[in-house]
């Protein structure tokens, strides 16, 4: 479905439903302000005009000229609808709480529906979960409302922006890259919550810049809490961050354009996600952070691991839960971090049928999930995972991390002495590389950080001698771990691309 298109595929969906005589539908959505205005407009397109009435537990029935007595009670609002003969569309708002605690409610929705099978008069049941009885399944139409799409999260923007009181700085400020960012930053969420972020990210403001994508994201983080497993990641490091890796980087940055208007338009296919194994402390949890900066989207984090530490629930409703979160706030990027610790071979057979049915949920997700979700997946014994897990079609492509060479060495080194506000061009590089060969990313930077330490104990500023010295007291993986290199390298030889060139 084109987005730009999204707000009128629901009206005509709707629309269809009522032309068919479907008695009930059962709108699955906590956005009864815009279920609202997507009813009057459906009316609208009627001829003679169907009047739209709404009900709650505290006001009953009310349309904009009219309210029906004694209808608070929900029976006796029903009683209503059936007795009423022209057509009307009845918006029920809050009655799922009822259909829960009283079984003859669903006994009168039945009535309902063969009163109004046969009418052009349509009942509208608008919950943010399903709380649909056995017996009513086949008398109506359960129907999920799509999040809002680009064209109605532009109109809320406007709308915030010419109400802020520096309005005329705040649209001068506004590139239209900018202006697609915070949209696209803003998918995901409900249209009170897209108003509600934009108005809390332009407080303050005089002026626009990049800051407030990430201002924006941050209202996506309540979402995110309630899912229970998932965790949204702010720190996210850009590419430029990251010492080498550039065949993963290059791969991504032919990728810029995926989510822009104009790789909408023209049908470019939207990346799935990688995978991404080798050595540890060679950055492939750097790399699946980088793709969220890189696009501009959230970070979440889901710890497969703790789907069976019981603090969760069942494992597969949490699962459920949390990928049902990542699809809601997309576009987003989720990042699973030592994958087969949830759905590895030994744990499937350890745990029996509870683990084999969270992977099959997992595998079916990763195929048929229709919002754009990038998985972010790191391993660090790859060879654990099921072959389902690695055949093309689940992943774009499997990268494999190995020690940096030279040239990369010499750009970590230089990316860790300017955080610490040390010009990299007044120290040796070339001795430094040398002198940590063998070494991983994370090895070298903690070389760096010791040498900061020592420097900043004597009262002194730091010197090439001082990262010498502590690289000199780390006894690298390369050394300890040699063996199990080797067998990772003989492994991805044939089986995934370098990360590196």
């Amino acid at each position: 479905m084109n987005e730009m298109s999204k707000k009128q595929q629901i009206l005509q969906d709707l629309r269809k439903l009522i032309l068919s005589r479907v008695s009930i539908v059962y709108i699955v959505s906590d956005e009864e302000d815009r279920v609202e205005t997507l009813l009057k407009e459906l009316s609208a397109t009627f001829q003679p005009r169907p009047k739209l009435f709404v009900w709650n537990p505290f006001q009953g029935l009310r349309a904009e000229e009219e309210t029906i007595e004694n209808s608070k009670d929900p029976f006796e609002a029903l009683d209503q609808v059936m007795r009423r003969m022209d057509q009307s569309f009845f918006l029920f708002e809050g009655i799922h709480s009822f259909m829960k605690t009283d079984p003859l409610l669903a006994r009168k929705m039945k009535d309902v529906h063969r009163a109004l099978r046969n009418r052009y008069t349509t009942l509208f049941i608008i919950a943010p979960i399903l709380v649909v009885p056995e017996e009513l399944f086949r008398d109506m139409v359960i129907y999920e409302l799509p999040m809002p799409d680009v064209s109605e999260i532009e109109r809320i923007l406007n709308q915030v922006l010419s109400s802020s009181p520096p309005s005329l700085k705040l649209a001068e400020s506004l590139s239209p890259e900018l202006k697609e960012r915070m949209i696209k930053a803003a998918l995901g969420l409900s249209l009170d919550q897209v108003a509600r972020a934009f108005r809390s990210a332009l407080t303050g403001r005089s002026s626009l810049d990049s800051s407030i994508v990430d201002a924006i994201i941050e209202e996506k983080g309540q979402l995110i809490k309630k899912s229970g497993i998932l965790k949204l990641v702010t720190d996210r490091p850009t590419l430029d961050e990251i010492g080498g890796l550039e065949n993963l980087k290059d791969w991504l940055r032919k990728r810029a354009g995926v989510l822009s208007q104009n790789g909408r338009l023209q049908g470019i296919p939207l990346p799935k996600g990688v995978l991404i194994t080798g050595v540890s402390g060679c950055g492939k949890s750097l790399c699946a952070k980088a793709f969220a900066s890189f696009w501009g989207i959230p970070l979440l984090h889901l710890d497969m691991a703790r789907l069976y530490d019981g603090t969760v629930g069942e494992p597969e409703k949490a699962l459920q839960i949390a990928l049902q979160t990542a699809e809601t706030v997309a576009p987003s990027v989720l990042w699973i971090d030592e994958i087969e610790a949830g759905i590895s071979i030994q744990s499937q057979k350890a745990g029996g049928g509870t683990q084999s049915r969270v992977f099959a949920s997992f595998l079916t997700w990763m195929q048929e999930k229709k919002a754009f979700v990038f998985i972010a997946a790191t391993a660090n014994v790859i060879e654990l995972l099921p072959p389902e897990v690695l055949r093309k079609g689940r992943f774009d492509q499997i990268f494999f991390v190995t020690l940096p060479n030279p040239q990369e060495r010499k750009s970590i080194l230089s990316i860790h002495l300017k955080k610490h506000g040390v010009d990299p061009s007044k120290v040796n590089l070339n001795m430094l590389t040398k002198v940590t060969e063998g070494f991983n990313g994370a090895e070298i930077e903690q070389a760096v950080n010791g040498a900061m330490i020592e420097a900043f104990h004597e009262g002194r500023a730091l010197t090439e001698q001082d990262i010498v010295i502590a690289a000199g007291n780390i006894v690298p993986l390369s050394i300890t771990m040699k063996e199990e290199i080797g067998r990772m390298e003989r492994w991805a030889y044939h089986r995934a691309i370098p990360a590196s060139k």
